[in-house]
């Protein structure tokens, strides 16, 4: 008795949602800046991507059953632009705390008693010279 062993293959279903360059470039923008995000890259990847797939931040872009409605209307493009814009400010303001981390941790480093000492010590010399 031959024992065969059947192999079955699973249908792979490949769902392709086509991404508003605008949001795909924003997105670009999002990681790039999230590896030097305090938090790490992962925990910016898992929130923007959350973000850009909520239905409720482009509401004229859904149906009712929560499905993109595609060619994108007028409406929908606008309130595209303008939640990119957002975006836009929310990737300033992360640009902002990664410049703050960075800050803090130069001052950490070099801002300590001894490097004072030696500072003031030198500038009493170059005035008395």
């Amino acid at each position: 008795d031959e024992t065969t062993k059947e192999i079955k293959l699973k249908p792979t279903f490949q769902t392709t949602t086509m991404i508003h360059p605008m949001v795909r470039d924003l997105y670009k923008r999002v990681i790039y800046v999230g590896h030097d995000y305090p938090m790490g890259l992962d925990y910016v990847r898992k929130t923007w991507k959350k973000v850009l797939r909520n239905p409720d931040n482009c509401p004229s872009c859904f149906d009712q059953d929560k499905n993109p409605i595609l060619p994108a209307s007028p409406e929908c493009e606008r309130e595209i632009r303008k939640a990119v814009g957002k975006g836009r400010a929310y990737i300033r303001e992360m640009v902002g705390i990664i410049q703050l981390k960075k800050y803090r941790a130069m001052k950490k480093r070099y801002d300590n008693q001894d490097f004072r000492l030696q500072n003031e010590e030198l500038l009493e010399k170059s005035k008395t010279k």
